[in-house]
């Protein structure tokens, strides 16, 4: 628990029930100076990655230059900066690109310097990927009887709440909307959505197709009968 580029001074202390306490020479130690780790802005942000920025001194001795990144300040990743391992005595920048984010979510992140000296952190920063609109799939539909159907499809909302609609109707102009059961949607995975229409005329073709908003954009399905 000391602390680093540090002088201590320490003795010895005898003492026993005939004499005095007797007291050795005084000496010193010094601990030597860990690595330095700085943490700076991510660059080129996007809706799936980002470039991890910092600067690491490696002190005279061979550094290991990582960077921690996650949901919050457990981070829970570690991934090695390209420039690692650092040797010499001058702050050097370090990166690492990340990608296979999160649309529309914000990361912590920080870098840390690591060699037979110490460890060291940079300060916790964050970023936020940007959002995109959410992309979506048209199903087959299912349960298709003289007077009703369920409409089906496929979701990703993108990391941004999403409502989810079909149209239906009996040309590519549509003309009926209705909300799926599952609208609004969240997350960051695919997600089965659905709806069962009734009120059909039978024996006729219809048109449908799912259709996914959120707060960047509007994203419709291939048009399926």
């Amino acid at each position: 628990g000391l602390t680093q580029g540090t002088t201590y001074h320490y003795r010895v202390v005898a003492d026993n029930i005939f004499v005095s306490p007797q007291n050795g020479a005084d000496m010193t130690f010094t601990t030597p100076i860990g690595p330095d780790a700085v943490t700076n802005a991510a660059t080129s942000v996007s809706a799936n990655g980002a470039i991890l920025n910092g600067s690491a001194n490696a002190q005279n001795a061979s550094t290991t230059v990582t960077f921690e990144y996650g949901l919050d300040t457990n981070y829970g990743i570690s991934v090695v900066a390209d420039q690692s391992p650092l040797t010499g005595n001058t702050a050097t920048p370090v990166t690492h690109t990340l990608s296979g984010l999160i649309p529309n979510t914000t990361y912590h992140y920080r870098t840390v310097s690591q060699n037979v000296n110490g460890t060291n952190y940079g300060a916790d920063m964050t970023f936020m990927t940007t959002a995109i609109a959410p992309s979506v799939s048209t199903s087959s539909a299912s349960g298709v009887g003289a007077t009703g159907a369920t409409l089906n499809g496929v979701v990703n909302p993108q990391g941004d709440s999403t409502t989810v609609t079909f149209e239906y109707g009996t040309t590519v102009a549509y003309g009926t909307t209705v909300t799926a059961d599952q609208s609004p949607v969240t997350g960051s995975n695919n997600t089965a959505v659905s709806k069962a229409i009734t009120g059909l005329t039978a024996n006729t073709t219809y048109h449908y197709r799912v259709v996914g908003q959120n707060g960047t954009g509007t994203t419709n399905g291939t048009d399926m009968t």
